[in-house]
């Protein structure tokens, strides 16, 4: 009979499988060490957010590169991932790991390393401490892998699950090729758990979002909620102002010339005042400040 004690002992066997007994010998040795005081052992949510909420994805190798450190971090750290979306500015993992701390501590170490290096930046891309939430029934289990998935549809980025790129839901379609397999390695126990079939998963993403969009509505108003509210995301925005500007730089335009682009991304790009600012690299105020003083 199914149940969740089953579905832990099969993660627990799927990561020893990779060290053999030389790391379950090593698992019950870290037994005599001090435990911390965050749970380490277990199914995960763990969410982090950029610092001051800036943005940290721009482009396809910040995406990537992230991936990469995950998969490296998972693998060097008892840890396998099940669920994953990237947003413009914060992350949700869903995952299953005997040293939590251990794989957070080298994948946020190893991604701000190589991402400051890149970019020429300095300091702390996430918040810190990480945020994570034991998850130790399958009713929750099943609410957190739905919520993971389905996170750029309540966010307004696209209109259902396929449609967002970085997220673990191309993993679901097995038989078809997924260009995040390269980087990423994604445990199948969980999804196969919770789900009989690719259309199981879909039926329960669409009543995920339903069950959602009725709480948001009757808390705070049908207006605010539109399911047809689709906004780009940061990385289309900084495309669509490379395609705007035709090689030029923002540093030699005129302030008229800056405010009418300004316009373009907000009225036919579809841009929010933080995207414009996060993309011309003026401040938030500065931005509906000068795109207001021009109505």
């Amino acid at each position: 009979m199914r149940d969740f004690s089953s579905l832990v002992g099969a993660a627990d066997r799927a990561i020893f499988s990779v060290g053999g007994e030389s790391l379950a010998s090593e698992f019950k040795n870290l037994k005599i060490r001090e435990e911390p005081r965050r749970v380490q052992v277990g199914f995960f949510h763990v969410w982090i957010r950029g610092s001051s909420r800036y943005n940290v994805f721009y482009n396809t190798d910040d995406f990537v590169g992230f991936l990469e450190r995950c998969d490296r971090a998972a693998k060097n750290n008892k840890t396998f991932v099940s669920a994953f979306v990237l947003m413009d500015n914060h992350v949700h993992l869903q995952i299953y790991t005997h040293c939590l701390n251990d794989f957070m501590r080298s994948l946020l170490m190893s991604f701000n390393q190589w991402y400051n290096r890149r970019k020429g930046l300095s300091g702390q891309l996430f918040n810190s401490p990480f945020c994570s939430k034991l998850i130790d029934d399958e009713d929750y289990l099943r609410y957190n892998y739905l919520y993971i998935l389905t996170n750029p549809v309540r966010a307004g980025m696209c209109e259902n699950i396929t449609k967002y790129r970085w997220s673990s839901y191309h993993f679901t379609k097995k038989g078809y090729y997924n260009y995040l397999s390269k980087f990423l390695d994604i445990n199948y126990l969980v999804n196969d758990f919770l789900f009989k079939s690719y259309s199981d998963l879909h039926a329960g993403a669409e009543k995920h979002l339903r069950d959602w969009w009725s709480a948001e509505k009757a808390e705070n108003g049908d207006k605010k909620f539109s399911m047809e509210l689709v906004r780009p995301t940061d990385n289309e925005v900084a495309k669509y102002l490379d395609f705007i500007l035709k090689g030029r730089c923002l540093s030699d335009m005129s302030r008229n010339e800056l405010v009418k682009t300004m316009q373009i991304l907000r009225e036919r790009g579809g841009a929010t005042y933080r995207q414009i600012s996060a993309v011309t690299r003026v401040s938030f105020y500065d931005v509906i400040r000068m795109l207001k003083e021009e109505r």
